[in-house]
């Protein structure tokens, strides 16, 4: 018997050197359920987010399918496409309703128009997918322009019946890899004057625009073209506008003080803005009205005016005469400013009407 003993010992112990005791352990163990993913319902799922059109040319349109998967257990419904820029991005018929396991396409069209150079745009994608009901889908394009026109729109603002001493610096720049000859701008209004400069032979240029006479109304504008040597390309144009300002400008245009007698101070602040080239003064502000002060700040000089009108507590307007803030300029076209100073209209109370008579009805 103890032979027998022995032999079992042997044996446990051989099995424990080339079996590890947990490992034999979890062997023998029972085997756990499989897990299940957690797939009830419809699921989407994107093969790209976002997509890459690479260089493109102005006024192209191009067009992409995003693949859209289901893999959930039932139906995918997609409800709504709504591109970021409906200008630019349109959203083509799309595969609304996506069978478990199947695939389906959004495909989504987009007009460089008058883009130039990397942009990004997006589309937002609405599902049944109860986890995620939006997604939100992208894509990126470099434009590319044979020519680059920077700004394509200049525009002078000076003070009406004075002359502009601004000039304004349109940058021309050529992609294309011949060498790039222009020729002299032209303009349909002779008001402004013209001047193109190379920075950089067959490459980079700079049109100086000048406006050389008073503005007046209605503006003047023009068109501004330059005819190049390139094939590819189509004629540079320019737009100019002359927006005449007021010599001063005033604002706001009048002083509303609160219904009634001031229940306590009340401080108003007024801008006088001067849009003349040359400097200005303004001085002996005031409003007349007894207890009334008005301090001037200088905000920016011979341009910029704030006025702060203080109304003191138990004020109220006197009756029988006009009341304004009146206000002495160096300007020759406008020597004396006046603000009107009112008080809000009483609210009178709602006009009484009566309820529509209801039509008989037969018994």
């Amino acid at each position: 018997m103890r032979h027998i003993f022995r032999i079992v010992g042997a044996l446990l112990t051989l099995v424990q050197i080339t079996v590890p005791l947990p490992a034999l352990a979890q062997a023998l163990a029972p085997a756990a359920p499989a897990a299940t993913p957690n797939a009830d319902g419809p699921r989407i799922k994107f093969a790209e987010t976002m997509f890459d059109f690479g260089k493109l040319k102005t006024s192209e349109s191009v067009r992409h399918d995003y693949i859209v998967t289901n893999i959930g257990n039932a139906v995918l419904e997609i409800t709504a496409v709504q591109p970021g820029c409906p200008g630019c991005t349109v959203a083509l018929p799309w595969d609304r309703q996506i069978q478990p396991g199947q695939t389906g396409k959004i495909p989504i069209q987009f007009n460089t128009m008058a883009f130039s150079g990397p942009l990004t745009k997006s589309v937002t994608v609405t599902c049944n997918d109860p986890t995620q009901p939006t997604h939100m889908l992208q894509f990126r394009a470099n434009i590319w322009q044979p020519i680059d026109v920077q700004p394509t729109y200049v525009y002078f603002m000076p003070a009406e019946g004075e002359e502009t001493n601004e000039t304004k610096v349109v940058r021309i720049v050529s992609n294309l890899e011949e060498p790039l000859t222009l020729n002299p701008p032209q303009c349909d209004n002779p008001a402004f004057k013209l001047e193109l400069k190379t920075l950089q032979p067959g490459k980079e240029f700079a049109l100086h625009v000048s406006h050389g006479r008073p503005a007046t109304n209605p503006p003047a504008q023009g068109i501004i073209t330059i005819t190049t040597s390139s094939t590819n390309a189509a004629p540079i144009k320019v737009n100019a506008r002359v927006m005449p300002q007021p010599v001063m400008a005033v604002s706001p245009m009048q002083i509303t003080l609160p219904t009634g007698t001031l229940s306590a101070e009340h401080r108003h602040t007024q801008m006088i803005r001067n849009n003349s080239t040359a400097p200005m003064k303004v001085t002996e502000a005031a409003v007349n009205a007894e207890g009334v002060t008005v301090q001037i700040n200088e905000s920016q000089p011979g341009k910029m005016f704030l006025l702060t009108v203080n109304f003191p507590a138990n004020f109220q307007p006197p009756s029988g005469q006009p009341l304004e803030l009146t206000v002495k300029t160096t300007h020759p076209k406008r020597p004396l400013v006046k603000v009107p100073v009112v008080q809000a209209a009483t609210p009178g109370p709602a006009a009484f009407r009566p309820l529509p008579t209801l039509p008989a009805v037969a018994k």
